[in-house]
């Protein structure tokens, strides 16, 4: 059973497609809404993507949950979700066994970037939570989202050797599959720094309330909690916000796709609709090389 605040936020999706999949038994439904509802939760809060039928139920999705998200480590287990996923996504007509070799897939879409006032609200009610280890937790991760576009996943595995802030520039190594080092906005440096050195840290910065592990899910609870029926913030927004504010100060795109730990622009190119152009003399200045005065 899922939490009722994750629940939520996929119940409608989750009914809409087992209803249409048509179970035929009352049990096949309770399985298929249980498998349906953790891959569309790892969808929104670790592939950061939103939930549409032909993104969730794509083969290749399927595929990276079951190899990154599924809960369950057992190989039987794995093959039997796979199985029933790919089910799902043949009677919905959205999943075609030809994509998996069709090439490129057209761009997704992706959480649009918050305003440089919707920031400064976000990080001022940092100071406002109910408690001390929340107010810890809220700027943990609005500082390495917003100031180092770390994914949800990314932050839970952050400690505080990871932190380091030689030379007067805070960078973050960051594990696991997209291992990479991270060099931080100024404008989060001090507030990295205020957080290492909490009495609440011991090896993680974020820091569970329980022993359990921390995971993408306990963050999402997290900020539900903390926020207290009041407007909340996601880690994917703030990461987009990150990646537009770099690609609008003329970052590299090859750079960026480094400190992002991708491989293809596929990502960045999902972004397009939030970069203001150029004006007339800037871009004529820019594609002459045109040394600026």
């Amino acid at each position: 059973m899922l939490p009722r605040r994750f629940w939520n936020d996929v119940a409608e999706f989750t009914r809409s497609a087992t209803t249409d999949f048509a179970p035929r038994t009352e049990r096949e439904a309770r399985r298929v809404m249980s498998a349906v509802a953790r891959l569309a939760i790892w969808t929104t809060d670790v592939a950061c993507l939103p939930l549409e039928r032909h993104i969730v139920f794509d083969g290749r999705h399927i595929d990276r949950y079951i190899l990154h998200g599924a809960p369950t480590s057992n190989d039987y287990g794995l093959r039997r979700r796979r199985l029933q996923l790919m089910n799902v996504a043949a009677e919905l007509h959205e999943f075609d066994e030809a994509r998996r070799d069709a090439g490129a897939t057209p761009p997704r879409q992706v959480y649009a970037p918050y305003t440089a006032a919707e920031v400064v609200r976000f990080r001022s009610q940092g100071s406002t939570r109910t408690t001390v280890l929340r107010r810890h937790n809220w700027m943990v991760l609005m500082a390495l989202g917003a100031g180092c576009g770390l994914t949800t996943p990314e932050i839970c595995g952050v400690t505080v050797t990871d932190i380091n802030t030689a030379s007067g520039t805070t960078r973050v190594s960051v594990g696991g599959k997209h291992a990479r080092t991270v060099v931080c906005l100024a404008e989060w440096e001090e507030e990295i720094a205020s957080l290492v050195t909490s009495t609440l840290v011991r090896d993680y910065l974020f820091v569970a309330s329980t022993g359990l592990p921390r995971t993408a899910i306990q963050v999402k609870g997290f900020i539900h909690d903390a926020a207290n029926g009041r407007e909340r913030f996601t880690v994917e927004r703030l990461r987009s916000t990150w990646i537009v504010g770099h690609l609008q100060h003329g970052v590299p795109p090859v750079e960026l796709i480094n400190a992002l730990g991708m491989t293809t622009f596929a990502t960045l190119q999902r972004f397009i609709p939030y970069i203001a152009g150029l004006d007339e003399e800037e871009r004529t200045i820019l594609f002459r090389r045109e040394v600026r005065s």
